[in-house]
């Protein structure tokens, strides 16, 4: 499967002739952590100056969508509320109108996850710091005390991560109603440096499933394809004319080519060349669902075409 290189002013031309709604994660393709990708705030106003549709799509939980746009406009990005689509909003939708959960949700979160429940009406605890158990002891663990009338487990990134929530999920889910969802399960965060790693949710989301001895439901979050059904009832999409350009193949990428977006890799975050070349390669069809159909370095290469 041939991949087309994208950093060239006749393809920009021609993506611009025959798109109109673009998609864009965030991590990795606008921005490293605070600071905006060289030329990608000029290239997405353009668009929006040309008319263009333009969402934000992230699997990110740790902002709200109110924060989401505060960063997107301080970085130089146009963007207002109903622009934004991340996890912490759409796991809150999904349990609201899909669920349609009557009791409490255990949240293993964050704030911003806690503060899109509380919008959605939506009752829960657990958010923030809870680590008094610290050994296997029996007794110890026995002492944990459990809420009653939770109807679901709604796993996130939290930092808080602990011993104690394993305990309290794992618990809760020991119940077969009781529902399990988690935003994503990306396994890392883009982060320049040589030795560093940042975690993804994935780590925290694996962390509960083996102690609940359940998988969840990754429904909120790409490559899942209820974040397109929120987006459109929002955004008018045609997805013939909709491109998905994203940082990472197996999230952003399968979920463009599951919703038959156009789709665009840039390898300003997770993925390099090798791991492209790979995908290309392969003969697994799973990794084949993940090439993209067009390909470059940046999304401000195309600053230079303006």
């Amino acid at each position: 499967m041939a991949v087309k290189l994208a950093n060239c002013e006749s393809v920009f031309q021609n993506i611009l002739s025959k798109i109109d709604t673009f998609l864009f994660d965030c991590d990795g393709v606008l921005w490293q952590g605070n600071i905006a990708v060289k030329g990608a705030p000029a290239v997405v106003t353009h668009l929006k100056s040309l008319g263009k549709q333009v969402c934000y799509v992230t699997n990110n939980s740790t902002k709200s969508r109110h924060r989401y746009v505060e960063k997107l406009n301080r970085l130089g990005f146009p963007a207002d509320v109903n622009s934004v689509f991340s996890t912490a909003y759409t796991s809150a939708l999904y349990l609201k109108n899909i669920a349609k959960v009557q009791g409490k949700v255990y949240l293993v979160g964050n704030p911003a996850m806690a503060e899109e429940l509380d919008n959605l009406e939506i009752k829960h605890f657990g958010s923030g710091p809870d680590n008094q158990i610290t050994t296997q002891d029996h007794d110890e663990v026995r002492s944990c005390v459990l809420e009653n009338d939770v109807s679901a487990v709604l796993v996130g990134f939290d930092g808080h991560i602990s011993y104690t929530k394993m305990i309290k999920a794992a618990s809760y889910l020991n119940d077969p109603k009781c529902l399990y969802v988690a935003t994503n399960e990306d396994h890392r965060m883009p982060l320049n440096g040589e030795r560093h790693v940042m975690p993804g949710t994935g780590c925290v989301v694996a962390s509960v499933t083996v102690a609940a001895g359940r998988n969840p439901d990754v429904i909120a979050g790409k490559p899942g394809t209820f974040m397109l059904k929120c987006i459109q009832q929002t955004v008018e999409i045609d997805p013939t004319k909709c491109m998905m350009v994203g940082d990472r193949m197996n999230t952003d990428i399968l979920f463009g080519n599951q919703s038959e977006l156009h789709t665009l890799l840039v390898l300003s975050g997770v993925e390099d060349q090798e791991s492209l070349n790979k995908a290309v390669e392969s003969s697994d069809p799973n990794m084949k669902r993940q090439v993209p159909e067009y390909c470059m370095g940046s999304i401000g290469d195309w600053e230079n075409y303006l």
